[in-house]
């Protein structure tokens, strides 16, 4: 659990943290709270050429609800990510968001025994930090090497870099450079070897 969104167990969160107070919701099974608010990221989330800025606000649209073992958050959360293209090197923000469902066991129950096992996060006491789940959900999400192409834009932002290598437009008849020696010595272009 992340250190910068934590508070003492019983204090408060803050208004724009990403700590939420599940004593909000009583412990009546079935019970519902909605989570309508920004929130401000206490540490970047993403990877190295595309992230959430530290100190950025999201947008948390989710749902609280009060299970016999916990609580079950569902829902959504957005923001703007800053992107380095991996290939032109040409960097933009863009809107991101991610879809949430995740459990988080009170403690002493069988689901906060079995955390590790299941891939369940537990309460700290009636408190519940959203930071660690937000980091592997956007991890999954945002891609290794992002593109301006992935990404809404046309073509590269950048215009100094060249088209993608390959050959565009038209292609029957050419012979495959690799294959070029071949079709000298045997008379056979690649056009016609899958005519035999």
């Amino acid at each position: 659990m992340s250190t910068t969104s934590r508070t003492p167990r019983h204090g408060r969160p803050a208004a724009d943290s990403l700590v939420l107070d599940t004593r909000v919701l009583g412990r009546a099974p079935g019970s519902m709270v909605p989570v309508q608010r920004g929130a401000v990221l206490p540490s970047a989330i993403g990877v190295e050429l595309i992230r959430i800025p530290a100190g950025t606000e999201v947008e948390l649209d989710l749902t609280l609800t009060f299970v016999e073992e916990g609580v079950l958050v569902t829902g959504s959360v957005s923001g703007r990510a800053e992107v380095e293209c991996a290939r032109c090197l040409g960097e933009f923000s863009t809107r991101v968001g991610v879809e949430l469902t995740e459990m988080y066991a009170a403690p002493g129950t069988a689901a906060a025994e079995a955390a590790a096992q299941d891939e369940v996060r537990v309460l700290d006491g009636d408190l519940l930090d959203l930071e660690p789940a937000l980091i592997d959900a956007f991890g999954l999400e945002f891609p290794m090497s992002p593109t301006c192409t992935g990404y809404g834009h046309d073509e590269c932002i950048n215009p100094d870099t060249p088209a993608p290598d390959g050959v565009s437009g038209d292609e029957e008849g050419r012979i495959d450079p690799r294959w070029a020696g071949l079709a000298e010595k045997f008379g056979t272009t690649g056009a016609s070897e899958g005519q035999a």
